[in-house]
């Protein structure tokens, strides 16, 4: 497939949606483990609707406290920074990809991309990558350029998602670039550069179909990001069915460095870390 500088592909799209300044806020002070946590506490109080979640989250059963939390500042506590980072871009992420006008399948790709990212920041814990909450923010923002081609295009990208839902449309990154000349991934990867989230992000959405072409340092998250992705295909989440993605998963396992068989032998146990975390599922 032809390559599009990423410049020249924002530039064909117009002026992409903007990262949320709490988003910013965030990821710059969760990146920090010595972060202030009254800075932090005052950007999430910053939106009510976020401060809730937060709240929600944390009195879930996946977090088991014994007392309720009543207050944000608890709430952080209770969560930690990795899981308040994780929520926050959970949060963003669903109104961003329900600013769609999809209908029924923007509910179908949020849910696959909510999905991705527990199955392949699970799958990167089962595994031992340290990178596991770089695995869940890619996971769960890979699908995020098909948003942007539908908000871009109107009615044309539900079409596509149509057929292939249907099981019309066998190559979804051909059918993409036939109808705009590019496809969600490329679209995806100039979106976060556009948002100057790290590179190995950037990368893991950019190639999350063939991992094996994203640069040294990004190949081994860009193959966690794209098990994320066929693990919830396989698990019925998504816009099609998973039995075209064999190449593409013994991939995305050879640049992981993880055999066929501990794959196999470790899915229940990725399915029991899903269950845990089931709270993100229900909780946007």
């Amino acid at each position: 497939m032809q390559q599009i500088d990423a410049k020249k592909l924002v530039e064909n799209l117009g002026n992409l949606p903007p990262i949320p300044h709490i988003a910013t806020q965030v990821l710059r002070l969760t990146s920090d483990m010595d972060c202030s946590l009254s800075e932090l506490q005052q950007a999430i109080a910053s939106d009510q609707a976020l401060a809730a979640q937060m709240l929600k989250i944390a009195n879930s059963a996946m977090f088991g406290s014994m007392r309720a939390i009543r207050t944000l500042p608890q709430a952080i506590m209770t969560l930690g920074l990795n899981s308040v980072k994780s929520a926050v871009i959970a949060s963003i992420s669903k109104d961003f990809y329900m600013k769609s006008s999809m209908g029924f399948y923007k509910t179908v790709i949020w849910e696959h991309s909510l999905v991705s990212a527990l199955a392949g920041s699970s799958l990167a814990k089962v595994f031992r990558f340290p990178a596991h909450d770089e695995v869940f923010l890619g996971s769960l923002l890979h699908d995020i350029g098909k948003s942007v081609l539908d908000l871009k295009f109107p009615g044309k990208y539900e079409k596509i998602a149509n057929s292939c839902y249907c099981g019309e449309t066998v190559d979804v990154l051909k059918a993409e670039v036939d109808a705009f000349g590019f496809d969600h991934a490329m679209v995806g990867g100039a979106l976060l550069e556009s948002w100057n989230l790290p590179t190995t992000v950037t990368q893991s959405v950019r190639w999350h179909h063939s991992p094996g072409n994203a640069d040294a340092e990004s190949i081994v998250l860009a193959a966690y990001v794209s098990l994320g992705n066929i693990f919830a295909l396989e698990m019925g989440k998504g816009l099609k069915t998973p039995t075209k993605f064999d190449d593409a998963k013994n991939e995305a396992l050879e640049r992981a460095g993880i055999s066929k068989e501990a794959y196999a032998s470790q899915t229940d146990v990725v399915f029991e870390c899903i269950e845990q975390d089931k709270a993100f599922v229900t909780g946007f």
